[in-house]
């Protein structure tokens, strides 16, 4: 069976099903397919593809406004610990 068919049959299904959780379900599972997962967190959150995509953008804008530190200021701060 080629996916247009398999399509049309999950859609006759979806129709036919009187329960609300299932349909919560099926919108959550395709909500992950088009916003992945793509790692976690060290406390075990995870990390989804628009969110990590988020981090870099900010970080690359910190960066160009010069919100960042060279390696040897932080060799001089470890001095200090």
């Amino acid at each position: 069976m080629d996916i247009q068919a398999e399509k049309l049959l999950l859609i006759e299904q979806l129709l036919l099903v009187r329960d609300a959780q299932v349909i919560e379900q099926v919108r959550e599972l395709l909500k992950r397919e088009s916003n992945p997962i793509i790692g976690y967190e060290a406390d075990g959150r995870p990390i989804t593809q628009q969110d990590f995509i988020k981090t870099i953008e900010q970080s690359e804008k910190e960066y160009e406004q010069g919100n960042y530190q060279t390696i040897e200021n932080l060799e001089k701060e470890s001095e200090t610990w």
